[in-house]
């Protein structure tokens, strides 16, 4: 028998939960630790076709990157979207769990996933503390690409039809810094770094102009940074746990669409 308990003693090796940021809700959200896990579902965000998907496979535990909630919370509103979201995955009796800023910090988290899904060899942190954990990471190509085939290869390896940057001075990319999410408060690390190209989401208007001529700064959007986490978590789980149903999600979370 596997206890949610044992999930998150695994999870929580990988990822402590003290390695968040003081703003984020992470660990079990709810649920029992001592009941038994009929199967897991991985996830970067949590909606109502998620649940569908955990009900459908017979799964009694989410793991998402994102919380459903960030901050305390005082009471449950029917009207609000997270709300009636929570009371029907707990009238489900599907316990949940996040992992988001601290698996941002984690080795082989986020960003590290981010590198492999784009064909790029992670070297190491972009920032790190003490080498234990950090943000962001580094990651090489096998060869420099011009710039034109740069971006054709992101749009190609994210689904996206369209990039928002700033341009850099480099001609060719091979070197690159990469941050999933909202990761541009990192622009002097990358540039201290030397990088060639730095890609993350969310970038503030104001952050192009800072990289304007020093490096490409290129913004992919936070959903295409992240949603790989969801098969890696997954996969970790299946080392860990060879018998138990684990399934990542087939589905596209993403709110934001393109018309292009």
């Amino acid at each position: 028998m596997i206890t949610l308990a044992d999930l998150i003693r695994k999870l929580e090796a990988w990822a402590p939960p003290h390695w968040a940021e003081s703003y984020d809700t992470v660990g079990l959200l709810w649920g029992e630790p001592t009941r038994p896990v009929s199967g897991v579902l991985t996830t970067l965000d949590i909606t109502p076709s998620i649940l569908e998907e955990a009900r459908a496979l017979g799964t009694n535990l989410i793991i998402a990157h994102h919380p459903i909630w960030f901050g305390q919370k005082q009471r449950l509103s029917w009207e609000a979207f997270a709300d009636r979201l929570i009371y029907e995955l707990i009238k489900a009796d599907i316990a949940v769990y996040a992992m988001h800023t601290n698996l941002d910090q984690a080795r082989e988290g986020v960003s590290f996933t981010l590198c492999r899904a784009l064909d790029l060899t992670p070297e190491g942190f972009l920032q790190s503390n003490a080498g234990e954990y950090g943000t962001g990471y580094i990651g090489r190509g096998s060869y420099p690409l011009p710039i034109e085939d740069f971006f054709n290869h992101l749009k190609q390896k994210l689904s996206i039809p369209v990039l928002r940057y700033a341009r850099g001075h480099q001609t060719a990319i091979q070197r690159v810094a990469v941050c999933g999410g909202a990761g541009s408060f990192l622009l002097p690390e990358a540039l201290k770094a030397g990088v060639d190209a730095f890609l993350t989401a969310d970038i503030p208007y104001h952050r192009f102009f800072e990289a304007q001529g020093k490096v490409w700064l290129i913004d992919i959007g936070h959903y295409e940074s992240e949603v790989w986490i969801a098969d890696q978590i997954a996969n970790y789980l299946r080392r860990e746990f060879p018998t138990l149903p684990i399934f990542s999600t087939r589905l596209r979370t993403n709110p934001i669409e393109y018309w292009i």
